[in-house]
């Protein structure tokens, strides 16, 4: 079926809508938590009907999901993804980094942080930091993680966790260095905790 040069705009309308309330809802989701986002405040921070939310996302949780699925992968895409241990700690130093992430506003995984007192919801969040800790095992350099591999799997955890305080640290207290620390003054000491936490034992090499 042919689309008339009048359903262009419409349809451009409706993806740049569509995007802009996505960009609201990861804002507030990431500053205000699952719970205390509602609806009608993303609706009125674009300026449409609250109804166009339910027509495109169906409902909060479908807009949650959609946020997550939206937001950046931490580590890059496929064709930029760390290869090995020093690419990883490099690419870490930058997600870190101060001001590492403007269209947010402050780093995305706090989004992930926040209860929101609905278990489907939780395991959204759960699921993401469990990726998240399984694409640094994948940038490690070692082999996929296994169902029962709870100690890599554990330290690549620790890894993500201290890259979620970083943020909570920055976000909540603003404690100086850390605060405006840059790339590169990162870039060592996150070299020296990745090689700690990652490089295989010796009789595993």
């Amino acid at each position: 079926m042919e689309t008339s040069e009048a359903d262009g705009p419409r349809r451009r309308d409706a993806a740049a809508t569509r995007q802009a309330l996505l960009e609201a809802a990861s804002s507030r989701f990431t500053r205000l938590g699952y719970d205390r986002t509602t609806l009608r405040d993303v609706a009125a921070d674009v300026g449409v009907n609250l109804a166009l939310i339910k027509r495109y996302f169906d409902s909060k949780e479908g807009l949650f999901k959609a946020a997550l699925a939206s937001t950046p992968r931490f580590l890059g895409r496929d064709e930029h993804f760390p290869q090995d241990r020093e690419g990883l700690a490099e690419a870490l130093s930058h997600q870190l980094s101060a001001g590492a992430w403007p269209e947010f506003g402050e780093h995305p995984v706090l989004m992930l942080l926040r209860g929101s007192g609905d278990e489907r919801v939780d395991a959204l969040r759960r699921k993401a930091l469990d990726e998240f800790g399984r694409q640094i095992l994948a940038a490690s350099g070692g082999e996929p993680a296994g169902e029962d591999d709870d100690e890599r799997l554990l330290r690549a955890q620790l890894l993500v966790a201290l890259g979620v305080g970083v943020a909570v640290v920055r976000s909540a207290v603003g404690l100086r260095p850390l605060r405006d620390a840059t790339a590169g003054q990162l870039a060592a000491p996150l070299r020296e905790i990745v090689d700690a936490l990652l490089t295989p034992p010796a009789d595993d090499r």
